[in-house]
């Protein structure tokens, strides 16, 4: 009962707000929404802190989703998540020019709706297991002239490895953060979950950047008893090795061309396999390869930016390390209006032990779509995992989705979403779902 009446709260909620937002009468509320974040700047004091080096920056997101059609079982299901980070920029602090520490804590709640559907591709990307979570600890140097940054400490690897900032308006998790296929085929930090490492940045221009890698692969850190806390670094259980090599063109509003980029990238897990066919048997090694694009089609008006300046288009990796990351921005990216187009393929050959062995997608995204509404994300997807040969009777699972977002100020919005699921898990014998959701994110 609880939860029912949280979930009806929360609708309700969300429709004032989206109603109240397009309502010239409450000006309260109107210059409310227009500020950078939900709590403002705290009297000055945020401001001050952050001339010092110290940025303090959290958002909470919640995705609502019930599957009226199809699945094993039709539920209503709430998740949520909440993510508090800090960076200290010493360079403002003590002087040490290039050098910053982040510092991210997680709380999770809620429930996955998918294990009620019976599908793979989880279709809240909110969700994850647990509850507390300490995370991120980046201590990063930048050298150069800010060309070289070298990371090591409790890093994830998905902010930065088979990612797309274009993923983050959409539901689905089989594209949100990154491929879930890679995710459930080896051990790969993301979101909640990191691992000891260290990683190197090269940027030589605005155009190109690669990145390198490597992770203590040890999967107990996954464990929520544990609540990110084991600290143990035993390279015993393997290691993950990742390299990406990233590409952009006319992302800055001075120039008058359609922006794109594109990202390939592969890795090496050393770790032992399981096999798919015998228990018994075991693989040591695995290895995978993906490439991610996008183009602009058709550009309109490129708005003025009314997010942080280290999200900018054209800012460069470093100005980005010096504050503290979320997966989920709430502030929509600093991008033209208009028609992207984007395509994304992850292989992992050795169907042996790799649970699935591609996952392709594509998609539309317009900005703009509606006059007046020129912040707004219309997305469209679609999602295709294909199951190893050695899983007897799981095929391939595909997802479609539609989702719109109503930017309703730098530090909020709303999304309805809607997902169709054709033989969740690859399996014959689960109807093909449809899922209704909606996800709000506030960013305090």
């Amino acid at each position: 009962m609880p939860q029912k009446l949280l979930i009806a709260g929360y609708l309700l909620f969300a429709t004032i707000i989206a109603h109240g937002a397009e309502s010239k009468n409450i000006s309260n509320l109107s210059s409310w929404l227009d500020q950078t974040t939900a709590t403002g700047d705290w009297n000055g004091i945020r401001d001050r802190l952050e001339n010092k080096g110290i940025t303090i920056s959290s958002y909470y997101a919640t995705d609502i989703g019930g599957n009226p059609i199809g699945g094993l079982e039709q539920s209503l299901i709430y998740c949520g998540f909440l993510d508090v980070g800090i960076a200290l920029d010493f360079e403002k602090i003590a002087c040490l020019k290039g050098l910053t520490l982040k510092i991210a804590n997680y709380l999770a709640s809620g429930q996955n709706l998918s294990d009620e559907i019976g599908n793979f591709f989880v279709v809240q990307e909110v969700f994850t297991p647990g509850n507390y979570f300490f995370g991120l600890v980046d201590l990063s140097l930048s050298l150069l002239n800010d060309r070289v940054i070298f990371e090591i400490g409790r890093l994830l690897a998905g902010d930065v490895f088979a990612e797309s900032e274009l993923w983050q308006y959409y539901l689905t998790n089989g594209i949100n953060g990154n491929f879930q296929s890679l995710e459930e085929n080896i051990f790969f930090p993301q979101y909640n979950i990191v691992a000891w490492a260290a990683r190197i940045t090269y940027e030589p221009n605005k155009n190109l950047k690669l990145i390198g890698g490597i992770y203590d692969a040890n999967p107990k850190v996954e464990d929520p008893d544990w609540h990110g806390c084991y600290f143990s670094l035993n390279m015993d259980k393997g290691y993950l090795a990742l390299g990406q090599i990233n590409f952009r063109h006319h992302q800055t509003h001075t120039e008058n061309a359609l922006p794109g980029s594109a990202s390939f990238g592969g890795y090496y897990a050393s770790s032992e396999f399981q096999d798919l066919d015998d228990i018994t048997k075991s693989h040591r090694g695995n290895y995978g390869y993906y490439l991610i694009f996008d183009q602009m089609l058709f550009r309109g008006k490129w708005q003025d930016f009314d997010g942080p300046s280290h999200l900018r288009s054209d800012a460069s990796y470093a100005e980005k390390v010096k504050k503290p990351y979320h997966q989920q921005e709430v502030v929509s990216i600093d991008r033209p209006q208009g028609l992207t187009i984007w395509g994304a393929g992850y292989f992992a050959p050795n169907e042996n032990i790799n649970i699935q062995s591609y996952q392709l997608a594509c998609g539309l995204l317009y900005k703009g779509l509606f006059e007046d509404r020129g912040q707004d994300v219309t997305a469209f997807c679609l999602i295709r995992g294909k199951f190893s040969e050695r899983l007897q009777g799981q095929e391939a699972e595909t997802v479609v989705e539609v989702s719109h977002r109503f930017q309703l100020g730098p530090w909020f919005y709303i999304t309805p979403d809607l997902q169709y699921i054709i033989k969740p898990n690859g399996q014959s014998d689960i109807p093909n779902a449809l899922v209704l959701g909606l996800e709000m994110s506030i960013k305090f």
